[in-house]
This record gives structure tokens, C-alpha cells and sequence, in this order.
């Protein structure tokens, strides 16, 4: 690791999670895709968005927004039936949408990342602790459904190398610091929550929390996730003078929320985030 930091001198991608609200995401990387932009040499994915970012590294030009028309649609992976046991979203029907229904591209995605970096953020299920780790071809389908794996929504909990992880945002919603404390100072910020955000307790994320059948640590750490997210938001507005973020947010809340069986409001944000993304690559053009 560069003792500067794994980040120095390079441009980061960093992609907030939210469940289906990552549609909003999907639709900024396919804008990127049309175009072929891609200056970054490193990429940090959070919960929905380390599903998203592994399409777009794959090349897999609208095949995340394709995903989550199909997901929130199939019966596989809504279960109703089960959302006080297993949860509500079925995350291991994800192996099949990976490999055969909407299949990466592992090629691709590990030849695209030789000369760049990946992290995807998790929440050790054990003690709260957040970890930043970097997916290999064999680990890369479990460490994105850890890193998606929200209490009562889904399982709770997904094995990685032997170890129990959660959905990276409970810990690190939106890891800016992280990512300048590692010494990144050019940063690009695809955000699912709007610009006006203000973090709320009564939300599904903290409802979520009095669900929980786990430590006291994972407990506190959920019921504190919406601060979590206002302290990176305060991090950003305050940021070290060496450091710029650009960040493409949705100018409203989105239609979708961590869970939906609205296709409409799936391709409603979708759009929104082509829209985003089309005028972000358009400020860029007119800079040059």
C-alpha cells in the first residue's frame, strides 16, 4: 500500500447504497457506460451500490436496472411469508441472478480491476466493526450479498471467508472519511438519498433495528445509522481544503425506498439517474 494511502494521487468512485433506490445509481453508471467514461482508478461500493458497480465493471450496460424490474417482480425473491424468519428479500436468489439470469462478467469485471481498486464496505456481525475489503472472482458474489444483507429485511447475515457480515451502510452509510483518511482527494460521490437530506429516526432503517436479533453493538450501530449518515454529509460540507467531492444526488427524494414492488417508480428513478448522469458528463464537457 502506497504510504500515503491506497488513494493517493487517484480518482475515487464512491456509490451509496439504499436498496432499490440504487435504480438511481444504475441509471448514473449507464450514462457513464454510453460514453465510456470511466477516469477512475478506484471504486468503493456500499450495500445496493457494490451490486451496481460490479455491473458496471462488467461492461453490463443496463443489466443492474434490468435486475431490479426482474427482483422486484419474482416471487424467489419476495417472501412475504418469511419476513419475521428469513426476511423479505430472499438474497441468496442473487446467486442465480448473478450467474445465469442477469450474469456478471467476472472476466471482464477482475481484467477491468488489475490496475485499479475495489472495496466493498461490510459490518462485522459480531461486534459492529466496519471493514473495507476487496472481492476476489470466488468471494465476489458472497461479499456483495454480505454487503446487502439489511436485519429483517433480509437474512441478517452472510458468511464471508468464515466470518458473519451485514450491509456495509449500517456502519459507514457513505464512507468519505474512510476514503481521505486513505488519502483520497478527488472524489466522485453517487448518492441515492437528495441533496436536501435530513436524517430522520423514523425510518425503515431504524424500525429495522427494534427487529434485531443480535448483539447490543449491531443493535446501536443500526439505531445510529441515520447520524451516521448526517456526520459523512457534515464531513463533506466541511472537508479538508486538499480535498474536493463532486456528488450526483437526486434532486428530490426518489419514488423507490430500501424495498418496492413498483416497477413504474423502479424506472421513474432510473431515468432520474440517466438524467443526473447525463448532465454531470455535460458539466465535465464543458470544463474541458
Amino acid at each position: 500500500m502506497n504510504e500515503k494511502g491506497v488513494f493517493a494521487g487517484k480518482k475515487v468512485l464512491i456509490l451509496e447504497g439504499g436498496g432499490f433506490k440504487t435504480s438511481f445509481t444504475g441509471g448514473v453508471l449507464d450514462a457513464f457506460r454510453s460514453v465510456s467514461f470511466d477516469p477512475f482508478q478506484s471504486y468503493i461500493g456500499v450495500s445496493g451500490g457494490s451490486i451496481a458497480i460490479s455491473y458496471f465493471l462488467s461492461n453490463k450496460y443496463g443489466y443492474f436496472y434490468q435486475c431490479m424490474r426482474a427482483l422486484c417482480q419474482d416471487e424467489r425473491f419476495i417472501q412475504y411469508s418469511k419476513a419475521f424468519s428469513d426476511g423479505l428479500m430472499n438474497l441468496d436468489f442473487f446467486y442465480d441472478i448473478a450467474e445465469t439470469e442477469f450474469p456478471f462478467d467476472f472476466d471482464t469485471a477482475c481484467k477491468e480491476l488489475e490496475q485499479k481498486d475495489y472495496f466493498i464496505v461490510l459490518t462485522d456481525s459480531q461486534d459492529g466493526s466496519t471493514h473495507y475489503l476487496e472481492p476476489t472472482r470466488e468471494n465476489w458474489i458472497d461479499m456483495t450479498i454480505a454487503a446487502s444483507t439489511v436485519p429483517m429485511l433480509t437474512k441478517g447475515k452472510h458468511k464471508v471467508n468464515g466470518r458473519h457480515y451485514s450491509d456495509g451502510g449500517i456502519s459507514d452509510p457513505i464512507p468519505i472519511r474512510w476514503a481521505v483518511e486513505n488519502g483520497a482527494t478527488d472524489i466522485v460521490l453517487i448518492r441515492t438519498t437528495h441533496f436536501d437530506f435530513n436524517p430522520g429516526m423514523f425510518r425503515p432503517e431504524y424500525l429495522v433495528s427494534k427487529f434485531l436479533r443480535a448483539s447490543d453493538k449491531i443493535i446501536s450501530d443500526v439505531e445510529r445509522f441515520q447520524l451516521n449518515i448526517k456526520a459523512s454529509i457534515d464531513y463533506i460540507d466541511d472537508l479538508p481544503k486538499h480535498v474536493t467531492v463532486e456528488q450526483i444526488a437526486p434532486k428530490t427524494p426518489l419514488n423507490t425506498q430500501i424495498f418496492t414492488t413498483a416497477v413504474k417508480n423502479i424506472e421513474l428513478d432510473y431515468r432520474a439517474g440517466l438524467e443526473a448522469g447525463l448532465n454531470y458528463l455535460q458539466s465535465k464537457k464543458a470544463h474541458l
